[in-house]
């Protein structure tokens, strides 16, 4: 901003601006859409200066169409150096050619802008040969997708797998899962006798069952494949191991356990049905033998405690893991839920801008302050109070024409918003060239570029607000990345310039009414007034 207050002065309104070796030309200032207008520049330079002319894609709104090579005068030892553009654009309006760099050596020099008006081409419909009315065809939908149904999505899925989980049958232990070995043989033969599977005539299903609750008891404490070994490996293999761990049983219960076996056997496979009676004490000397080994059972070694209790804090984790993912899944679901009901009834927007935040709404919803600011004192709201600028001391030269100047503003260049208000009082009898669009754009656009500002397109037109009269620029540029919109009003009234410059970082929003930056815009610059001076009154001498 620094730059563009003080180079309006500098450019067109108080120094004649140096005769610089440089001219600007284009062959007409008007011209249909699509149109080429050839833009001349003229250098004068000596046969050892080095001159470079510029070569861009477009001379701010004008879009560059061609290139023309470099024609060459020779005058005495001088040369006049003249390069040659085509540009066009095509939209209608009226557009600035703004003032380009050309290099000299180590010197940078500037052309002059040019206006150039850009008309639509005009039809003679009295005169326009008549066609039949066309065909209907089918037009693509090019309207944006709606998303609302990815909200419901959102929402649904959460509360599904909050059902599922509530509904689904947990897995569960049996209570014969958590009975230790013994236990477990006592309270399988308790279940057996419940069958009555003798009384039925069910010999098989019986010895089936007796026999697997012998295999099991032995496989979990003595032997780990009595399940899976026949009847001749369980009995040599069982004998084999409990000699090595010192394990004795009585002989009787050696022969009990083989006779039951084999005798199982023979049901299973032969089809043998024994009578009620020798089942009965089968099932009786089956207690005495599980009895009998878990009596003649090693006492458990330290480590195969800390095994044991190891496993068990284990599982314990392992329950305690479960319990706090289900839990944790519930909350998830919870917040899912609540989310998705607060977007549904607040809109994602104003979700977004809540969480995220969103300045210029910030801007535009608190309570405006309105003040005046320097002197001319200029009235305006904004969304806070505007700080004394450091640019607020003008250049030696300007002091024969400005008796007092001052600039305000809020927020830095790059913000999303920024506000200047300056105001410059002319001393008594300053002359001053004539305020229009011409004598300013140049100013104006390379002010802005000093600043920072690439890629400018600009607008202007005649501006009357509230009985004054002015200049109004407007348009966008580029800074640092990011794409702003601004508008500069410059007045001049009572015996002095006032400027306000309005920036804000470009909206990118469908609704109209989220533009934010463009709303704060319109307000402040609707609500601008310049006071009155009153000049006292020259008494007359009686």
């Amino acid at each position: 901003m620094k730059h563009l207050i003080h180079i309006i002065f500098f450019g067109c309104l108080f120094i004649a601006q140096a005769q610089q070796p440089v001219q600007t030309v284009v062959d007409r200032n008007e011209i249909l859409m699509g149109e080429e207008v050839k833009l001349g520049i003229t250098v004068e330079a000596a046969t050892s200066d080095l001159v470079i002319f510029p070569e861009q894609a477009k001379f701010g709104a004008m879009e560059v169409i061609e290139s023309y090579p470099v024609d060459t005068i020779r005058e005495n030892d001088r040369l006049k150096l003249f390069k040659e553009y085509g540009i066009t654009q095509w939209d209608s309006g009226d557009y600035y050619v703004p003032r380009l760099q050309i290099l000299k050596n180590d010197l940078q020099l500037q052309s002059d802008s040019i206006l150039v008006k850009v008309r639509e081409v005009q039809v003679d419909t009295a005169k326009q040969k008549m066609f039949d009315i066309k065909p209907a065809i089918d037009i693509p939908d090019t309207r944006p997708t709606d998303w609302s149904w990815l909200w419901w999505l959102l929402l649904l899925i959460p509360v599904g797998i909050l059902v599922y989980l509530l509904s689904r049958k947990r897995e569960k232990k049996t209570y014969e899962e958590t009975l230790q070995p013994y236990e477990w043989t006592r309270y399988r033969l308790g279940k057996l006798d419940e069958k009555q599977l003798i009384e039925n005539k069910r010999a098989k299903e019986y010895y089936t069952e007796l026999t697997y609750i012998i295999r099991k008891y032995i496989d979990s404490k003595v032997y780990g494949h009595a399940l899976e070994s026949t009847t001749g490996q369980l009995l040599g293999e069982l004998k084999t191991v409990m000699a090595e761990r010192g394990m004795n049983i009585t002989a009787t219960t050696e022969t009990r356990l083989k006779e039951i076996l084999e005798r199982a056997d023979l049901v299973k496979f032969a089809g043998v049905a024994p009578d009620a009676i020798t089942a009965k004490e089968d099932r009786l000397h089956t207690t005495d033998i599980i009895y009998n080994i878990h009596q003649v059972l090693p006492p458990p070694t330290e480590e195969e405690l800390m095994m044991d209790a190891k496993y068990r804090r284990k599982q314990e984790l392992k329950a305690r893991g479960k319990k706090i993912a289900i839990g944790a899944g519930i909350g998830v679901i919870a917040i899912a839920a609540a989310i998705g009901t607060w977007v549904y009834f607040e809109g994602k927007d104003n979700v977004k801008d809540i969480v995220l935040g969103n300045e210029l709404r910030e801007y535009y919803e608190q309570d405006w302050l309105r003040s005046g600011y320097g002197i001319p004192e200029v009235v305006i709201s904004t969304p806070d109070v505007l700080v004394r600028g450091d640019e607020d001391k003008l250049p030696p030269e300007l002091d024969s024409y400005i008796g007092a100047f001052d600039n305000f503003r809020l927020g830095e260049s790059g913000d999303k918003l920024s506000i200047n208000v300056a105001t410059f009082l002319f001393k008594e009898g300053a002359q001053v060239n004539e305020l229009t669009a011409q004598n300013l754009i140049g100013p104006v656009t390379s002010g802005l570029e000093k600043d920072g500002a690439t890629n400018i397109i600009m607008l202007d037109k005649e501006l009357e607000h509230k009985g004054m009269k002015g200049i109004e620029f407007s348009g966008n540029f580029e800074y640092e990345g990011n794409k702003y919109d601004y508008d500069y009003w410059i007045f001049n009234e009572n015996s002095g310039m006032q400027q306000v410059f309005v920036t804000y970082l470009q909206d990118d929003e469908e609704d109209k009414s989220r533009e934010y930056g463009r709303l704060i815009k319109e307000r402040i610059l609707e609500s601008v007034e310049i006071a009155k001076i009153e000049k006292p009154k020259k008494q007359s001498g009686k």
